[in-house]
């Protein structure tokens, strides 16, 4: 009976891996600041014409450390969410341009929106056949109030 039970078990784990398709992550960073940035990414801003404009540089082979077993093949995606008080505004892919083996992506929001809003990054690692990994992702939950240009120094002429 025992070995009945096994049998019964494996074959319903592969028919759920085979009739399922997942995905895993296995890190998400919460980002706050810039130093909490990890290598290969970089986040930059600046007022212009009273909105926030944000600059994001990512570099998906270094922040996926894909090596050589995954070189070109670390792909990013990111979303905007776009928050008022708290309250939700928006859901937006944002779609990046690719240079050699960059991507960067440009929004602008208003500075009330960037104290709630939170841009949402993720790596994911493909395989020669075209599928995504199972794991070896990075997610990061990156909030826009902590890279907010900063204020000017007094004294300083606005543009």
């Amino acid at each position: 009976m025992r070995a009945l039970s096994r049998i019964a078990l494996l074959a319903v784990a592969q028919g759920l891996a085979c009739c399922s398709s997942a995905s895993a992550e296995l890190m998400l960073f919460k980002i706050r600041t810039a130093e909490q940035c990890p290598e290969g990414l970089t986040i930059k801003s600046k007022t212009v014409e009273g909105l926030i404009q944000f600059d994001v540089t990512v570099d998906a082979e270094k922040i996926a450390n894909a090596g050589e077993l995954y070189k070109d093949r670390a792909h990013p995606q990111a979303f905007l969410k776009i928050d008022l008080a708290d309250q939700p505004v928006a859901w937006v892919t944002l779609h990046g341009g690719k240079e050699g083996r960059l991507t960067s992506y440009q929004f602008r929001v208003s500075p009330a929106a960037a104290r709630s809003s939170e841009l949402q990054l993720g790596v994911s690692l493909f395989e020669k056949d075209g599928f995504a990994t199972l794991g070896g992702g990075v997610s990061m939950q990156i909030y826009l109030s902590g890279f907010e240009p900063k204020a000017e120094k007094a004294g300083e002429a606005r543009p």
